[in-house]
């Protein structure tokens, strides 16, 4: 506490630090409020401790999000980037609006015990909380606005013309001495970009024992990899930006009524720490997509097609669900929760249908018409039929 008063104080010299309350959250960063003086708030997104298992690629998620913040807030998309607009009629892209403003980024050890970053307190509550209080006009208002937000970030390309996590495209520019476009990096093709990502999990999983068709999956990357390649911008994307858990929503609760857009909007996102520059396809937006989400992506004063080569767009698609279901597998082997069983095999029928599409799919990208019990589809059943042995052993 008495760190935290010192950090406060640097930051607002003239405030003090009254008190601290933890954010039930899904997101494994512990998030806190922080109270000031003069009825301020802050929000402090702190890393996890050592005691929960990390994948690979998130071993440096406040460094992540605190590169995302700083690129974004540097960015011209169309309208310039700035902090949030306290005039809600200034004009600006939505996602001008919604960056949270970062107040102190640490990504030492030395303060806090853990790397940590303090933001502006952003209003608002999980969508997940309140879905279920949302009308049918009022969720496809939301499902707009979090279509027009990945269609804003998609506007905005790589800095170096390079694919990949943005911390590995931009460098860090929190390292003491660093310039800009210091340590920058980043995969030549999008396809090398995707291939580091899916062998990240794939490896993680090995790591833990995880039963997977790991050659199968393997194969059918390597043999599709050229579908990727077609994707030659590096466009920016979270492919988390529309879970109900990520995105941060406002109501208005006054009494009579209200149009769809006076009575809700998306406030922000809990967490920026994902960003990658690569397809924007890659966003779980773009599986079952709503017809709000649809508008929203379709919209605005642009006309120009961020989606590049739309005929392999299916087939780049079935590639992006095989890998969020590997992720939705192996994480539940590095940090179980309630029913674990249940969102294990819910992600294993998610990766053997996305596996069983892919063996359809030839060389040149087409998709043969007969559908056929595959390798992909036997392996992938036999993996939850051992795993469902070995559980009943145990027993």
């Amino acid at each position: 506490m008495l760190r935290l008063k010192g950090i406060v104080g640097q930051i607002v010299p003239d405030a003090t630090l009254e008190s601290v309350h933890e954010i039930p959250s899904t997101h494994i960063t512990r998030l806190y409020t922080l109270n000031i003086s003069g009825s301020r708030q802050f929000l402090l997104s702190l890393q996890p401790s050592i005691a929960v298992r990390l994948l690979r690629n998130e071993q440096a998620l406040m460094l992540c999000e605190a590169n995302l913040i700083h690129f974004l807030t540097k960015t011209p998309t169309g309208a310039t980037i700035k902090s949030p607009p306290e005039d809600e009629s200034s004009n600006g892209s939505l996602l001008s609006s919604l960056i949270p403003k970062m107040l102190k980024h640490s990504s030492n050890t030395k303060e806090m015990g853990y790397p940590y970053t303090i933001f502006e307190q952003v209003s608002g509550s999980p969508l997940s909380s309140q879905s279920i209080y949302l009308t049918v006009s009022e969720r496809r208002h939301v499902d707009n606005q979090i279509g027009t937000l990945v269609r804003d970030l998609a506007l905005i390309t790589s800095p170096t013309g390079t694919f990949g996590p943005v911390i590995k495209v931009c460098g860090d520019p929190f390292a003491q001495g660093a310039s800009s476009g210091a340590g920058a990096g980043g995969a030549e093709t999008w396809s090398l970009a995707f291939d580091a990502l899916a062998e990240s999990i794939l490896r993680d999983g090995e790591d833990m024992s995880v039963l997977l068709p790991y050659e199968v999956i393997r194969r059918q990357f390597s043999r599709l990899s050229w579908r990727l390649k077609a994707v030659t911008i590096p466009r920016l994307t979270l492919p988390d930006a529309g879970d109900d858990a990520v995105v941060l929503v406002e109501r208005r609760l006054e009494e009579g009524p209200l149009s769809p857009e006076d009575s809700v909007r998306v406030t922000g996102l809990r967490h920026w720490s994902r960003g990658v520059f690569g397809d924007p396809l890659m966003s779980s937006c773009f599986e079952n997509p709503s017809e709000g989400f649809s508008a929203g992506w379709k919209g605005g004063e642009s006309d120009e097609d961020l989606i590049q080569d739309p005929e392999g767009a299916s087939t780049r698609m079935l590639l992006y669900r095989c890998y969020r279901a590997i992720i939705d597998i192996v994480i539940e082997y590095y940090r179980p929760r309630n029913e674990s069983s249940r969102f294990e095999m819910d992600a294993r029928k998610r990766l053997t249908g996305a596996l069983t599409e892919l063996e359809t799919v030839d060389v040149e990208g087409s998709q043969t018409p007969k559908r056929m019990r595959t390798e992909s589809m036997a392996a992938a059943d036999m993996t939850m039929v051992k795993k469902l042995k070995i559980e009943s052993d145990k027993e």
